[in-house]
């Protein structure tokens, strides 16, 4: 909300929430307040889409407006444009300003996202589906299969695909996707944002621009993410959607890239475009299948059987352990204080009776070996099979999949331990 003082000042000039305005030198349309910012700061949105953060002075109302604010604009499709499709599942990429109301909530009519990003719709024609409107973190599995199932319905109709998504398991739908649309001809793009867009700091029509440029001026197919490459809006980053993960809780170049290379950049400003693929025919097939019976735990100091036991108890058909180190866990007993890691050992060895035991690791970039110390050699004839350069999340969508695709837990763990669309690298990278 704006300070007493500010809304004074717009009382004395008729100015209000959704009109045109005049702060110093720039024009645009005066935005909302939300609860949180400093409230001495306009926040106005430029004609480009961008919001911005301004001191106020020398405030002139330049139009007054519908108390809606933005007229919804009429939308027309050319044929010399790529048509790109926007299927939203929710977040805050597919929100835009309710003056009416002082907030945000969901756009998803094509004129709705031509009022957001009015620059992508000179580029390309926009088209518009729902599949979803949640928040992230109340995914489901049963959602990847729906997203999968909606692209391989509509993928030859659309020059690219982009899938508005929200940040926090994004990487989950990634790896899901890429794993289900196999050999994938069209060019697919998981867009989010970190800030909403009635901040001045808004990152998501950057980020939808970008991913739009991406898709219809490269050869690029598949899945990938495209999310701001630096806290500066410049560069975005094209990342191979699998082998992403979200690194930080809120700044806007959130995403990087575990041991894989980027699939290319897109200079915002300029429209520069570097690209880091080969272009592969083959053959596309959708494999959607899933088996969402799949458990999950972090090793640490302090572990006990018990932990293992209730595993046991849930009958899971999978489990990621998420190690130490080289794909680690406490299995050996040194003195009086560690006895009881015999019997995590075997309540290990009973758990990968029944169940396929994946082990990852902690450290995100390298790769699991538990060739090299005594532990990881007794973790392996426990039962326990290699997660190899990929991160938890990651191991813990491929198990699932791997499970959803065999007959039985061996070829379960033969599929899982094999790479089929990029998931598994020959060799991790160092990137500092």
């Amino acid at each position: 909300m704006y300070s007493q003082g500010l809304q004074q000042k717009f009382e004395e000039k008729d100015i209000e929430v959704g009109d045109r305005i005049k702060v110093k030198d720039r024009e645009g349309l005066l935005m909302p307040k939300p609860d949180t910012g400093d409230s001495e700061i306009i926040n106005l949105k430029l004609d480009s889409g961008y919001n911005i953060g301004l001191e106020p002075e020398k405030v002139e109302l330049v139009e007054k407006k519908e108390s809606e604010g933005l007229k919804r604009p009429e939308v027309t499709h050319s044929e010399d444009k790529p048509d790109v499709l926007i299927l939203h599942t929710g977040g805050t990429i597919a929100s835009r300003v309710s003056y009416k109301e002082g907030g945000v909530k969901p756009a998803f009519e094509p004129e709705d996202l031509v009022q957001m990003y009015p620059e992508l719709d000179e580029e390309v024609n926009i088209h518009s589906e729902v599949i979803a409107q949640m928040l992230s973190e109340d995914m489901e599995p049963a959602h990847w299969q729906e997203i999968a199932e909606k692209i391989d319905e509509v993928q030859g109709e659309y020059d690219g695909i982009i899938v508005g998504h929200g940040t926090d398991t994004m990487s989950y739908t990634g790896a899901a996707l890429t794993l289900m649309l196999q050999g994938l001809d069209t060019g697919v793009m998981l867009v989010g944002s970190q800030r909403s867009s009635d901040r001045p700091s808004s990152d998501a029509s950057m980020n939808v621009y970008c991913a739009s440029k991406f898709l219809t001026e490269t050869e690029f197919s598949g899945v990938g993410i495209c999310m701001h490459e630096t806290s500066s809006d410049n560069w975005c980053n094209i990342l191979p959607a699998a082998k992403a993960r979200k690194m930080h809780t809120s700044r806007r170049n959130a995403f990087s890239q575990i041991n894989a290379e980027k699939i290319g950049r897109i200079n915002y400003k300029s429209g520069e475009i570097k690209k880091n693929f080969e272009k592969e025919d083959e053959e596309y097939e959708l494999r959607p299948e899933l088996d969402d019976n799949v458990g999950m735990i972090r090793i640490r100091p302090g572990m006990r059987p018990e932990e293992v036991d209730f595993l046991i108890e849930q009958d899971y058909n999978g489990v990621i352990i998420e190690g130490t180190g080289l794909g680690h866990m406490p299995v050996n007993a040194f003195d009086d204080k560690t006895q009881h890691h015999d019997r995590i050992l075997e309540k290990l060895s009973e758990l990968a009776d029944d169940a396929v035991v994946v082990m990852s690791s902690q450290c995100l970039n390298g790769r699991v070996d538990m060739n090299i110390y005594s532990a990881g050699i007794k973790i392996q004839e426990a039962g326990v099979i290699s997660a190899q350069d990929m991160h938890p999340e990651l191991a813990y969508v491929k198990l699932m999949w791997s499970l959803g695709q065999a007959s039985d837990r061996e070829e379960a763990e033969e599929i899982f331990q094999e790479n089929y669309s990029g998931e598994i690298s020959k060799r991790s990278m160092y990137h500092g």
